[in-house]
């Protein structure tokens, strides 16, 4: 434990300074244990079981990619394995060791999840199910992510707005991709960009005035 005799105080932790006049600080003799959680070894940790996942996932890929080769097959299931490992490593890597907001880590995770899926709907003969539903679905996912995160975090709902409208533009892509032909099954995409506007749309009548400040805030209007 050490003191501070100019502020007379108590400092329970390893600090070799006062917080409050920057002094240094004189130990009594009584060890003390550092009270705050050791930030860098845990991630050293995480660092590590990363690392170690991706070892094993390159050596069980390629594993699996000669016995695909072996087995002289013409559907190549080993590239699927690979896709889902990669993610799984990404995940890893951006949910739990990133830096990042959670809102990019929602957006990032969901998109490639089903970048993924569409990986995989081409590797399975492209029977469209990929862009028919999985994209239109993660759209409506992330939308009903986003009211339960407004609902948490009540206080600053207004900041999810950009989250709302980058969901409405993808929303429009699917509309685009009816239009072009590449969705034959329209409703889900419909449903989907219905869904982000018009939880959009609810938040600035709703939200009133709050929503247009962050609104004008935003984009510098």
């Amino acid at each position: 434990m050490s003191r501070c005799k100019k502020c007379n105080i108590e400092v329970l932790d390893e600090t070799d300074k006062c917080p409050l006049c920057h002094q240094v600080l004189e130990k009594d003799g009584v060890a003390q244990h550092n009270m705050y959680p050791n930030v860098r070894i845990a991630t050293r940790r995480f660092r590590l079981a990363s690392d170690c996942l991706l070892f094993v996932s390159i050596v069980a890929e390629t594993i699996m990619l000669y016995i695909n080769y072996l087995a002289d097959s013409h559907f190549w299931w080993s590239f699927i394995v690979g896709l889902i490992l990669i993610y799984v490593n990404v995940t890893l890597r951006l949910a739990i060791m990133g830096r990042s907001g959670y809102q990019f880590k929602i957006i990032s995770l969901t998109f490639i999840a089903v970048v993924l899926l569409v990986g995989i709907d081409f590797l399975t003969g492209y029977k469209g199910w990929s862009v028919n539903y999985i994209f239109p679905a993660g759209i409506i996912l992330v939308d009903i992510g986003i009211l339960v995160l407004m609902a948490v975090n009540r206080r600053n709902w207004q900041s999810y707005m950009m989250l709302q409208i980058f969901m409405i533009l993808l929303g429009l892509i699917s509309l685009i991709l009816v239009a072009v032909g590449v969705i034959d099954f329209p409703y889900f995409a419909v449903a989907a960009f219905g869904v982000s506007f018009f939880i959009f749309l609810g938040t600035v009548i709703i939200g009133d005035q709050r929503a247009r400040t962050e609104l004008k805030r935003r984009f510098h209007l």
